[in-house]
This record gives structure tokens, C-alpha cells and sequence, in this order.
């Protein structure tokens, strides 16, 4: 017959996997006996009672907090084990969602002005104007089809192979993770950044800008995101 609970020993202490398709029942009778029986064993031993490293497997069930709570009291209150982590094959609709918005490229058409501020988990397509004291924050990569005169700061959370795209203007703030430059002083005729460059973090650690041409060599990745639309 399948056992329900297994418990298995790593260098890290012990793994606790439990049969994804067993019912819940069966699963506290089978771990009540296992820890009834390591109970017996470390009084039989006198073993020290000090804490022991589990991690636990749930494979392709999702269990509810209630669940949770259960299982984790039991284990804690009649056992030696702490429990380190509770890992599931399944993902949950708040980590599922986190994940699609850090995933996929986030649309917006609207005009940022002065004290407005808008954000994104992931990259983000702004149709719009940034006007000064306004900004866009990411923690992707940046892509607007309008002027930026304010802030645009991609890669927040620290990815500095994020980018900027923008008719970058005169004064606009362009940061990608830790790197910070100003646009200074863009006339029609200047050679600086405009619209058809993009700002990035070279191989230097240094935020400069090069053609648009360029965006798929550089940043290969970018055209999954953008659809080819860069």
C-alpha cells in the first residue's frame, strides 16, 4: 500500500512529502503515527530535544490556511521539527498574479503631470506626455511614445538590464536602478538622445544611450516583450 507521508533526511535536516492525492484524513492518520513513532524513539534513545529542520512538500496540492495551521500545529506541538518551509508545486492566485504582472508588458494612455507618479511591477508601454515633476516608475523597462520632460526610472527594484525609451527632452530625469543622468540643454539640431535612442546600463556600469536600431542586439529579450514594436 502507498504511503501517504513520507519523511526523508537531507544534509539540511528532513523533508516531509505528502501523496498530493491522498485525502487530508488519511494524511493525519498517517502523520499522527509517524510522530507518535519518532515520539517513542527519542524517549527510548533519551536523544537531545533539540530542533530539527523540516521542509514540507505538498506536491501538486494547494492547501488552505486552515489546513496549513493544522498540519504546522500538530507537527510543531508533538515534534522536535521546526518548520522551515512549506513548498507546493501549485502557485496561488496572489503569487500567480504577481508573477503576470511582473511578466508581461503593462499599457497605459494617459499624460503624467507635476506630483503624479506612475508605477509598474513589471515593463510598462505609457502613450502620453511626462511633463516636469512628473514620473514613471518601473521595475521592468520603460517604453514611451510621447515626450518624457519629468522622471523615468526603470529597473526601481535594482535591474539594471532594464531601459528607457522616450523623446527625451531638455531636463528629463533618466535613472535605470542606481544610475542617475539629467538631459541637458536638447535643442532640434542636437546629436544627444532622442527619439530614436534608448537609455541603458553598458557593460561599464554606466547609463548611456544608443540608436533603437540597436535595442534587439543589446537587449535581446526586449523583443519578446515588446511584440516587435520597438
Amino acid at each position: 500500500m502507498k504511503q501517504s507521508v513520507t519523511l526523508k533526511g537531507t544534509k539540511d535536516g528532513f523533508v516531509l512529502t505528502l501523496d498530493d492525492t491522498a485525502a487530508m484524513s488519511t494524511i493525519h492518520e498517517e502523520l499522527d503515527q509517524l510522530l507518535a513513532n519518532l515520539l517513542a524513539e527519542n524517549k527510548s534513545t533519551k536523544t537531545d530535544k533539540k530542533s530539527i529542520s523540516l521542509e514540507i512538500k505538498t506536491g501538486n496540492r494547494l492547501l488552505s490556511e486552515t489546513e496549513v495551521d493544522e498540519l504546522t500545529t500538530k507537527i510543531s506541538t508533538t515534534s522536535q521539527f521546526q518548520i522551515k518551509q512549506l513548498k507546493s508545486n501549485v502557485l496561488t492566485y496572489k503569487e500567480a498574479n504577481e508573477w503576470h504582472e511582473a511578466n508581461s508588458l503593462q499599457m497605459e494612455i494617459q499624460t503624467i503631470r507635476s506630483g503624479q507618479t506612475l508605477t509598474a511591477k513589471g515593463d510598462i508601454l505609457l502613450i502620453g506626455k511626462v511633463h516636469p515633476g512628473g514620473s514613471v516608475r518601473a521595475d521592468g523597462s520603460i517604453f514611451i511614445i510621447g515626450e518624457l520632460l519629468g522622471v523615468a526610472h526603470a529597473g526601481f527594484s535594482g535591474d539594471d538590464s532594464a531601459v528607457v525609451v522616450a523623446d527625451f527632452q531638455t531636463d528629463a530625469q533618466i535613472r535605470i536602478a542606481d544610475n542617475i543622468q539629467i538631459i541637458e540643454n536638447k535643442t532640434h539640431e542636437n546629436k544627444g538622445a532622442n527619439m530614436k535612442e534608448f537609455a541603458y546600463i553598458n557593460d561599464l556600469h554606466i547609463l548611456e544611450f544608443a540608436p533603437v536600431e540597436k535595442l534587439k542586439v543589446l537587449r535581446p529579450k526586449m523583443d519578446k516583450v515588446t511584440g516587435g514594436l520597438m
